[in-house]
């Protein structure tokens, strides 16, 4: 590890809002790797396979299982997804002054945040909360995809039309349908799909889809962090799934995002596909097809031309990002849901530590 990534480890373990840090990272085109790791756990080191929650870097997941499924032929990105369930099962969840938009939404829509969806997790309810608000607070409760589907039908209204011009709005009720899709259309539960088109070719040893009373469940994992306070909601991680149930390691991250963009997977042709288009979705990031991108503003750099970092985050503090122009990959969590920014900083400030 270079001197000048060892005090940016050192800087970043500083900052008192982080407990837990796992970070490793390689720049391919020097031939270098990085890592660095800060806090404990149970008595032991935080190290590159101390296993911590995806939260929504497990799109990433999602979206290499759809790319396979999509090489295979056995779906395609502009397939309406009411094709994959029984007639009528999604009937009014897309409603627009009494007309109903659902059979318009396709796969390439969930993936990209397009199709209008509102957001079963962080979009207020008809009492004015939202999930996410108990979540943070450590309230744990069980749920399903059908509850989710009940939930968005009845209590909440979509954004706009389905593919509607320019616009996207994050939403994980998307990736809610995205798993259940993959489920149907293999035949094996998402966790199961994961480990066999995912962890087990690139050998991830210490990569699994949590679930309560799940095989791994006897597994150490860094509990989830809301500033100096430890949430034990595993009834709710469970109910995630697809768009946030992973965990992984900041070793194991490694692999997938540099297997994720070199064609290991899926064909790389797919690439160019995924990052053809972005949309804005929150300051600064936004979303193409299954995929994000942080790219901060001119006025931000004092106008100097910043390469794209694209990959995906969570609100557990996780990154799976790379930097493609530099052939640099980076993996790790600042694990903490307090800060939306902070993984970003983190991750910013790593990544020029290893350029």
């Amino acid at each position: 590890m270079s001197s000048k990534f060892s005090k940016a480890i050192k800087r970043i373990s500083a900052n008192k809002a982080i407990s837990e840090l796992a970070i490793c990272g390689e720049n391919e085109a020097k031939n270098t790797r990085f890592s660095g790791f800060s806090g404990s756990f149970e008595g032991q080191p935080i190290d590159a396979n101390s296993p911590y929650f995806l939260a929504s870097a497990t799109k990433l997941f999602v979206t290499a299982i759809i790319l396979q499924l999509v090489e295979s032929k056995e779906l395609a990105l502009n397939s309406p997804i009411v094709e994959f369930f029984p007639a009528g099962h999604l009937d009014k969840l897309h409603v627009i002054y009494g007309t109903d938009y659902t059979s318009r939404i396709t796969i390439e829509n969930l993936l990209a945040h397009t199709s209008g969806l509102a957001d079963y997790f962080e979009q207020k309810q008809v009492d004015g909360r939202t999930f996410t608000q108990g979540i943070i607070k450590g309230e744990d409760k069980s749920f399903t995809f059908e509850d989710i589907i009940e939930l968005v039908k009845t209590t909440m209204k979509p954004r706009f039309v389905p593919g509607a011009s320019d616009k996207a709005f994050y939403s994980d009720t998307n990736y809610q349908l995205l798993g259940a899709i993959i489920q149907n259309v293999t035949g094996v539960s998402f966790a199961q799909a994961v480990k066999a088109r995912i962890c087990d070719p690139l050998g991830l040893k210490n990569t699994w889809v949590f679930e309560a009373g799940g095989p791994q469940v006897e597994r150490t994992i860094i509990p989830l962090r809301n500033g100096d306070r430890q949430l034990n909601i595993p009834l709710a991680m469970t109910g995630t799934a697809a768009d946030g149930a992973i965990v992984s390691t900041a070793a194991d991250g490694l692999v997938f995002i540099k297997a994720f963009f070199a064609g290991t997977l899926f064909p790389e042709k797919y690439i160019d596909r995924i990052t053809a288009r972005w949309r804005r979705i929150f300051f600064p990031l936004q979303y193409g097809t299954g995929i994000m991108l942080f790219r901060l503003p001119p006025i931000m750099t004092l106008f100097q031309k910043q390469p794209d970092i694209i990959g995906h985050s969570g609100i557990s503090g996780a990154f799976l990002f790379a930097e493609p122009e530099n052939q640099i990959y980076i993996s790790g969590t600042a694990n903490q849901l307090a800060s939306r920014s902070l993984p970003f900083n983190v991750m910013l400030r790593a990544i020029a530590a290893m350029r």
